[in-house]
């Protein structure tokens, strides 16, 4: 299920506000939006084969974490989604 529409369940079950919701939902914009021009950089060094591994792998494990962490409070949580964000950021490359 993506997040966008996970959040409004998880926001019921812990009691976020509105603002929490949109800490997680933005979180993965910011990694996503941070990793555009480095990304093209790496990816003209190292090429895009090595590049997409790693974003594969980094964005699959904020996605493996975040319901283990989702539990523990917002800030985890937007910290898996800002690593999904950084991952998928580079996979365009």
């Amino acid at each position: 299920v993506n997040m966008s529409v996970a959040v409004i369940p998880l926001a019921e079950q812990f009691g976020w506000s509105a603002t929490d919701k949109g800490l997680v939902s933005s979180s993965f914009f910011w990694g996503y939006a941070l990793t555009q021009i480095p990304a093209g950089f790496v990816a003209s060094t190292l090429g895009g084969g090595p590049v997409l591994v790693l974003a594969v792998l980094t964005w699959s494990l904020g996605t493996a974490v975040a319901p283990l962490v989702a539990g523990m409070g917002i800030v985890p949580l937007s910290l898996s989604r800002l690593i999904v964000g950084l991952g998928e950021g580079f996979a365009p490359s």
